[in-house]
């Protein structure tokens, strides 16, 4: 008999231990079983491609040998009449041990019109003694209801029962066989997905069948399955000690042949694996008097494999629940009417027709609090602005630039940013020139007029790149009303030398004033092209209920086009506005300075910005996370 590793001798003497002492020492024998087990579980598992397998040459010999039709390349799926299954290559599960050279690789495999709810999979496992694979059939006897818990979580937690059989390559491997009955015995191994603790679940190795109680911190329930498959054959003078006939054990029972030294045994390590195709089918038409997908479609799916793949793995991550179903359902009809269209791409437009309804949907902030943004996002300019534009563009229109002014829906930026700075004043300041102390409107003029005082280097200033009204928009801007003023908001690239040469300019308007705010809107003007971004912002102050005033900067926007914000990305990384955010935090900083060096008091209000989940708007468009997962919480 071949060498028998140290875990299955440890589980063997244990399960004899047991047997022989009372009971009150059986809770103390399977908690020591529970953690050898655990600490040493020598396998783990990946997901390979076809390409992964060609690489084998010893694997895709033997893949081949057992193909109707042979070939030089492995296509994407094999046929075998012999055993009458097509073998799925578009991916396989790989599980290696982590102390030797054994290793396996699980393929899927389906058979036509085939209704079982059982799972099929073909194993190559690796035989050290002949330096080649060995081919066998495992199948997992599921129930429909099973079939449709292994789909979710990737495991079942009752019991149901494995066969096992041999599958001859080639010829000489038929002539080989035994013809001697073997014993095959089961022992099914669960790994955690968040701590990689494993623990046996189920074997006929003692009639163990435990309870499946593991879950992630997330309440995640799904794990990795290893099936390790012990064939113990007498000696028969054969040539080979696989066996050829079926063998069938249930996960929570079963006999053993006591092991000696003339047997002949044969370890086989797996996980099981459902094909793309399976996972769709499985869960869109489980129902069978309600199925979703029609024979067209079904075809569709074997027929598109790469979208296929991308599907399962969408159904996988999300569940199979009614919205991931009309999600997939909808996905599979575009994707048959247009041929070129991906999985991937199919999401991309679903992320922007939510984004054209509700430009907030990539924002992780409560629902409540979009209130404060809503009034801006919303913002139109009123009739008389838009008709001195339109007499600008009428009347001084330059070769470098047009004047129009840049709305938040027509903007090509993909992130939209909310934000507020603001400081808490609980005194007001005295002015400095006349000593007296501000209201709040006054100290709100003041701030206006003297904003380049607060800023960081960046400038305000009344629109002169056209001489000929330079003088009108000066006027304007030092008005006590300055609704319709253009203003050129300089922004340096840094502080220093060249700083300003390279930096970015953008032009406002404008658009709403009243005495306890103003709004200014993006736009573009000649010689200055376009506002980096497209949006509104609000320079104001609101009263707190403990009388005290908040003087705020908030901000609705994003990049004027996917260009710019792709860019930015590239200088400023991940966070894109956070350029825009110095300025603003500059304000408030020499704000509360000014406030508190001229008899007032304020304090400094923690800035509030809200933009994309990154990690949440990529699981999304990877097909991690189900679309209906964008938007306020």
């Amino acid at each position: 008999m071949k060498t028998v590793r140290n875990l299955f001798r440890f589980l063997c003497i244990l399960t004899l231990v047991v047997s022989l002492t009372n009971c009150q020492h059986d809770t103390v024998s399977e908690t020591q079983q529970d953690e050898a087990l655990q600490k040493e579980f020598p396998f783990k598992s990946s997901i390979l491609s076809k390409q992964d397998v060609e690489a084998n040459t010893k694997l895709s010999n033997q893949m081949r040998s057992l193909t109707t039709l042979q070939s030089s390349n492995l296509a994407e799926s094999v046929y075998n009449e012999t055993y009458n299954f097509t073998i799925d290559t578009d991916v396989v599960k790989f599980v290696e041990s982590t102390e030797n050279d054994l290793h396996s690789y699980t393929f899927p495999i389906s058979r036509e019109n085939n209704t079982s709810s059982a799972l099929e999979n073909l194993v190559f496992s690796y035989n050290a003694t002949t330096d080649n694979y060995e081919a066998s059939l495992v199948t997992y006897h599921f129930t429909a209801s099973q079939q449709q818990e292994f789909l979710l979580t990737q495991h079942v937690r009752t019991p149901y029962e494995i066969s096992y059989e041999s599958i001859a390559v080639n010829l000489s491997d038929i002539v080989g066989e035994t013809s001697l009955p073997c014993t095959t015995n089961y022992t099914e191994y669960h790994t955690t997905p968040d701590t990689g603790e494993t623990f046996v679940h189920s074997s006929s190795i003692g009639n163990v069948n435990n309870e499946c109680e593991h879950e992630d911190t997330s309440g995640n329930t799904s794990c990795t399955v290893y099936t390790i498959i012990t064939t113990d054959c007498p000696v028969s003078g054969s040539t080979s000690g696989s066996p050829s006939s079926p063998s069938n054990s249930p996960t929570g029972g079963g006999n053993t042949t006591p092991n000696n030294d003339n047997d002949n045994d044969d370890r086989v390590i797996t996980s099981p694996i459902l094909s793309p195709s399976q996972i769709i089918t499985d869960c869109m038409n489980g129902d069978s008097f309600n199925p979703l997908l029609s024979e067209e479609a079904l075809n569709w799916l074997q027929e598109n494999r790469s979208s296929s793949a991308a599907m399962s793995n969408y159904l996988k991550n999300v569940g199979c629940d009614e919205s991931a179903q009309n999600f997939v359902e909808e996905a599979i009809e575009e994707m048959m009417a247009n041929p070129n269209l991906t999985f991937e791409e199919y999401i991309e437009q679903q992320v922007e027709d939510i984004l054209e309804a509700n430009p907030f949907a990539l924002l992780e902030i409560d629902c409540n609090q979009i209130d404060h943004w809503q009034t801006l996002a919303q913002h139109i300019p009123p009739q008389t602005v838009k008709d001195k534009i339109e007499g600008l563009h009428a009347n001084h229109e330059a070769a470098l630039g047009d004047w129009q002014i840049q709305s938040l829906e027509e903007a090509g930026g993909k992130v939209l940013n909310l934000d507020y700075f603001a400081v808490k004043v609980t005194t007001l300041p005295n002015n400095p020139v006349t000593g007296t102390q501000f209201n709040a409107q006054d100290f709100l003029v003041y701030f206006r007029k003297n904003i380049n005082n607060f800023t960081n280097g960046s400038t305000f200033e009344p629109y002169c790149e056209i001489p000929s009204i330079c003088q009108q928009e000066t006027n304007l801007w030092n008005t006590t009303n300055i609704l319709g003023a253009i203003v050129k908001l300089d922004i340096p690239a840094y502080n220093g030398v060249g700083g300003d040469t390279f930096g970015n300019d953008g032009v406002v308007v404008c658009s709403e004033f009243t005495n306890n705010y103003w709004n200014f809107m993006t736009m573009e003007a000649p010689y200055d092209y376009s506002h980096p971004v497209s949006g509104t912002r609000q320079f104001g102050f609101e009263t707190n209920s403990d009388g005290s005033y908040n003087f705020y900067v908030r901000g609705v926007d994003r990049f004027n086009s996917r260009a710019q914000e792709i860019a930015a990305g590239i200088v400023f990384g991940d966070d894109i506005f956070s350029k825009a955010d110095e300025l603003w935090e500059t304000v408030q900083e020499k704000l509360s300075i000014f406030i508190n060096a001229n008899g007032g008091g304020s304090t400094i209000v923690t800035p509030v910005t809200n933009r994309a989940n990154w990690e949440k708007v990529k699981d999304v468009l990877q097909g991690k996370r189900p679309t209906s997962d964008l938007g306020c919480n």
